[in-house]
């Protein structure tokens, strides 16, 4: 009678285990950079339906009120004198789900926290904020642009906009756009715009005319633009419906 002895499985030595260690770790660093464009993406595409929805709100808001557009809530820097008419409280009104008042990506601790210089505290109510030369009391010149019919070309007009998530502006509902140029726009409208707005919202390098972020217009159409495609200068932005085009 012959007995076969069983033997034991081989176990991995080392260099083998460091070869799949490091395989993994080259899997992981292919696939890492795709995987955060695909969260990035879907965030932007999140945002963008956000954006269509304001501005879906704000057409049924100009239709029952006789073409007026929505005007700015509260001031950058400090609480709203009434809160009740902010625009985001007034424009749910119009929409019949719940108006979504954050984009996906915004990690802006004011949300929570207030923003630093305010008094009394304020907190950060919303990531998005209205176009300032589209609000009576904003406007920097000419307009004022009260009514959706006294801007020229709405497709190619700015309404809504992604405020900056930290700094004096991460509880503001508008930007000054007016102030953006200083003494040369080339150099100073992205950095300037940028403390203001987060126009590197969804990639690129920040405080660039290539940052890349979110832009609800006038029309209801919201697009994902870089910097530069909607502003170079006080002659050449998609802010100014005196320009805009």
């Amino acid at each position: 009678m012959r007995f076969f002895r069983c033997s034991r499985p081989r176990a991995f030595t080392l260099v083998e285990l460091l070869v799949v260690i490091g395989i993994i770790a080259v899997l992981i660093g292919a696939l890492l950079p795709a995987l955060n464009r695909a969260r990035r993406n879907a965030h932007a595409a999140n945002c963008i339906s956000n954006l269509r929805m304001l501005q879906a709100a704000q057409l049924q808001y100009a239709l029952d009120n006789k073409g007026w557009l929505i005007q700015a809530g509260f001031a950058h820097g400090a609480a709203p004198a009434n809160e009740g008419v902010a625009w985001l409280n007034t424009l749910q009104t119009y929409y019949q789900n719940k108006l979504v008042a954050r984009c996906p990506s915004d990690d802006s601790i004011h949300f929570d926290q207030p923003v630093p210089g305010t008094n009394p505290p304020v907190t950060r109510r919303t990531s998005y904020g209205i176009n300032n030369f589209l609000d009576k009391d904003l406007c920097p010149w000419g307009g004022p642009y009260l009514r959706i019919t006294q801007v020229r070309s709405p497709a190619a007009t700015i309404q809504f906009v992604e405020m900056a998530r930290a700094g004096s502006f991460a509880a503001a509902d508008h930007p000054h756009v007016e102030n953006w140029d200083g003494s040369d726009a080339a150099l100073h409208a992205p950095r300037n715009a940028s403390n203001q707005l987060e126009i590197n919202a969804h990639g690129n390098r920040p405080k660039s005319f290539e940052s890349v972020a979110n832009y609800g217009f006038v029309d209801g159409h919201a697009e994902t633009l870089r910097f530069r495609d909607v502003y170079q200068s006080k002659q050449r932005n998609r802010f100014d419906p005196a320009v805009a085009q």
